[in-house]
């Protein structure tokens, strides 16, 4: 049996003792879950968070930047405030419900829902070659139709409803190697998005119509971009808010007014996890990042 610690982040009284008590039960599950606060050293495998709750989305997102590879767990007494994340227990059933979605969590982050290594090659060799795997990202689309071997120029697109941050955002982008496409509000990003692959997008949180939170959501759940990393630029702050960012699966968190060396190391991070950490990869796709100053 595999023993696995659960964050607490911060939770209401009654959810902390109910917690407490039933992780500390011996089951019959292929895991031991025991659990913990926001303050744990070693590695937590799951963070449990009250969506209702501030204190307790700032305390994950602290939690977040110490160990990215946490998987959040919310809990929720209504289905809008799910926020994009992928495990929920509604607080009526946290009694029935909490083992199973647990379970499920850190399957999730051992890659136990995965196919094992030889299925996956044995689909892969079965799979028709018109019909690539829409997991497949987006930096391994490597060439332009029509100049077979040069490789494609990055591609960024910047969604935010000021001109004038958008064209500053632009010039940066330009001093890194990128190219990029603009949109002022989220409904002419989703065609833009919808029309063109792109490398990197930059979000901006607050627009007219759909937020940068609904939209990030919207990327990420769709499958021809669910790879692309997603920036989210806002002037919101607080720890509150960047747990949302986090939740709607954005991939770096930026406050405005943003430094030129913030910029260029969020861009080179996500684009370099991108390229699974290859910066060749990048610098071949006309990539300068930390090269030029």
């Amino acid at each position: 049996m595999s023993k696995h610690t659960i964050a607490l982040c911060l939770l209401k009284a009654r959810d902390q003792r109910l917690l407490e008590m039933l992780l500390a039960l011996p089951t019959a599950n292929q895991f031991q879950f025991s659990p913990g606060d926001a303050s744990l050293r070693s590695t937590p495998a799951v963070a449990i968070v009250d969506a209702a709750s501030p204190s307790s989305l700032a305390s994950y997102s602290e939690l977040r930047q110490r160990f990215p590879q946490i998987v959040p767990v919310l809990i929720v007494d209504h289905e809008d405030q799910r926020q994009g994340a992928r495990f929920v227990v509604p607080r009526t059933t946290l009694l029935r419900t909490i083992f199973k979605v647990l379970t499920d969590a850190v399957m999730s982050r051992s890659g136990w829902f995965n196919a094992p290594a030889a299925q996956e090659s044995e689909l892969a060799a079965k799979a028709p070659l018109a019909s690539p795997d829409p997991r497949t990202r987006h930096d391994e689309a490597a060439f332009v139709d029509g100049n077979a071997g040069i490789p494609a120029p990055l591609r960024a697109i910047i969604i935010d409803d000021s001109l004038a941050v958008r064209e500053q955002l632009r010039a940066g982008l330009d001093r890194l190697g990128l190219s990029c496409d603009q949109s002022g509000c989220a409904a002419e990003a989703q065609t833009l998005l919808a029309a063109q692959r792109y490398d990197l997008a930059l979000l901006d949180v607050v627009m007219p119509g759909m937020d940068g939170y609904e939209l990030c959501r919207k990327i990420k759940r769709d499958p021809s971009n669910r790879y692309m990393p997603v920036v989210m630029l806002t002037s919101r702050a607080s720890p509150f808010d960047r747990a949302r960012g986090l939740l709607a699966g954005c991939d770096s968190y930026l406050t405005k007014p943003i430094t030129w060396d913030a910029f260029r190391a969020a861009i080179d991070r996500v684009l370099l996890k991108a390229a699974r950490n290859d910066p060749a990869r990048l610098a071949a796709r006309g990539y300068t990042g930390a090269q030029r100053a």
